[in-house]
């Protein structure tokens, strides 16, 4: 998040102007940099004098964590944010990993909290953003007493800041599958990155930006930094309902935001006779993550919102990579995007060497937002001239192309795993069987998974969500004709649910899903089988 002279700068230019809404908690920019000074004050006094120090948080979108941040900002602390969801196998190996001094929590995920175990942890310092202990939920033995982020607001501010501290920032990354990982990054470059994001989108001081996606999510963190950054006022409403999003789009006045592709699907699923409508004269510009978003979900934005949604393809490791205008949605395929500013695509062959203009290969990435490296491991990097010196670009697992009119394409994933031809064409179909089914306007959402189980062999996993109560048969048949025509070889069980679960960084929760669906399919077949011997008999 922003420093503490970021923000006396901005207060210096409005005091009584608005830099966070929260709920019914309105924060100007004078009692911002005031939280701001007495909460780093607060901080010092629990901090390790000497060595690294590092912050994390398990916890949403609030004006108690914006504080917290543009704290440790001002201290020169990093402070990371991790998925409550991930399981706490994941989270105490990622707090292995970072070594945190100080644990930002809420209420809700305290008790997560309380499960973890990692080397540090007995000398961590729990702030509870909410201040309210969970009941039932007491500290584990060894570790400090949590405390209060009120305990900490009403800290003397500090006479000096404290010397800086070499600079480091993190972000929870990780592969399509497979456990999280820590991409790091040793060189600041928030101010480069504010300058391309306002010149990319033509963002200033008078816009409100509505910060509806959680905090974990690397896009949403920049852009609501940025906002800050430059003195625009941040609408907080992270986990907030489909009703909710779209009062705050009226009352607000929002003009800005970034939203999850859930949330989206619930603003854009009301009712058109809804109040108040989402439209608004004053949005301008919405911004969601763009891996998964469908057809429905473009051509409903536009008619609802205006031409307003922009879609985003990037990742913990390169940042933000691809950004597509409500334009081209329309006529354009998922997964697709012109490059943004200070991001650089090269388009690799199995030599890692570039291969001709349009075609095919690895995608890799350079420029001042991919990270230096990973934590916990080694990283594939490729030094390249593609004209204009050499450059560090690091190399993805994507595999995709770049256009005649220099539109990024992502086709495919690519494994470090051996697998056998069949295996590889049959992956690379179903990734554009998922392109091919997020373009039907029959469907809202949907994903696509392989499976290999003793029930259903090995198999291909459809659910979806339909337009509308009582169309899931229209559904069914699209989607299940589109399976036999692009993936003939494996049976497909398509199956309706009513929500497809995200991470925060836009990667659908396969685990979660099939937790969800292949106990409903077994069923569904068993009973088929029932009926089936039945009228045999």
């Amino acid at each position: 998040m922003i420093k503490l002279d970021d923000i006396r700068r901005h207060a210096a230019g409005g005091t009584t102007r608005d830099a966070l809404v929260d709920g019914q908690v309105r924060l100007t920019w004078g009692q911002f940099a005031e939280t701001v000074e007495r909460t780093a004050a607060g901080l010092t006094e629990h901090l390790p004098p000497e060595g690294t120090v590092r912050a994390v948080f398990l916890a949403g979108n609030s004006w108690q964590l914006t504080v917290a941040m543009s704290a440790c900002a001002t201290l020169g602390v990093s402070c990371t944010g991790l998925d409550p969801q991930s399981g706490t196998d994941d989270l105490g190996q990622v707090l292995s990993w970072l070594e945190p001094s100080v644990v930002f929590v809420t209420s809700e995920h305290r008790a997560t909290l309380d499960q973890l175990v990692w080397p540090s942890g007995p000398q961590a310092v729990h702030v509870l953003l909410d201040g309210i202990t969970a009941p039932g939920a007491p500290a584990a033995p060894g570790r400090h007493q949590a405390l209060n982020f009120d305990l900490l607001t009403s800290a003397e501010p500090l006479r000096t800041l404290p010397a800086p501290r070499p600079y480091e920032s993190f972000a929870v990354g990780g592969r399509s599958e497979g456990p999280s990982r820590i991409a790091v990054r040793r060189t600041p470059s928030e101010g480069r990155h504010l300058v391309d994001l306002v010149d990319e989108f033509g963002l200033n001081r008078d816009d409100v930006h509505l910060a509806s996606a959680p905090p974990t999510e690397p896009t949403a963190l920049a852009l609501a930094r940025t906002m800050l950054g430059i003195g625009a006022t941040v609408v907080l409403a992270d986990g907030a309902g489909p009703e909710t999003l779209t009062a705050l789009l009226v009352a607000e006045r929002v003009s800005t935001g970034v939203i999850t592709p859930s949330a989206l699907h619930g603003v854009l699923g009301l009712p058109e006779t809804a109040e108040p409508s989402p439209r608004t004269r004053h949005l301008r510009f919405l911004l969601t993550p763009g891996a998964h978003l469908g057809r429905w979900a473009v051509n409903t934005a536009w008619e609802r919102l205006g031409p307003v949604l922009h879609t985003a393809l990037g990742s913990a490791e390169t940042g933000l990579t691809a950004v597509m205008g409500p334009e081209e949605l329309l006529v354009s395929p998922p997964r697709s995007g012109h490059t943004t500013l200070g991001a650089t695509v090269a388009v690799l062959g199995e030599d890692l060497r570039p291969v001709p203009p349009g075609g095919s290969g690895r995608l890799a990435f350079a420029g001042h937002q991919v990270m230096d490296g990973y934590l916990d491991g080694e990283t594939q990097v490729a030094e390249l001239d593609l004209g204009w010196g050499v450059e560090r670009f690091l190399v993805t697992d994507e595999s995709g192309y770049v256009d005649e009119t220099g539109r990024l394409l992502v086709t495919g994933r690519v494994t470090e795993v051996p697998v056998v031809v069949r295996d590889s064409a049959v992956d690379t179909e179903l990734f554009r069987l998922e392109s091919d089914l997020l373009n039907l306007p029959c469907l809202r959402d949907t994903a696509v998974m392989r499976v290999s189980s003793p029930v259903l062999g090995d198999a291909i996993v459809v659910p979806f969500i339909a337009v509308a109560v009582g169309r899931e048969a229209t559904g069914y048949q699209a989607l299940s004709a589109a399976c036999a025509r692009r993936v003939p070889s494996l049976p497909a069980h398509v199956i309706a649910v009513d929500t497809i679960p995200y991470s925060p960084t836009g990667r659908i929760r396969t685990g979660d899903l099939l937790d969800a669906v292949l106990p409903i399919i077994t069923l569904n077949l068993q009973l088929e089988q029932s009926m089936q011997q039945e009228m045999s008999a």
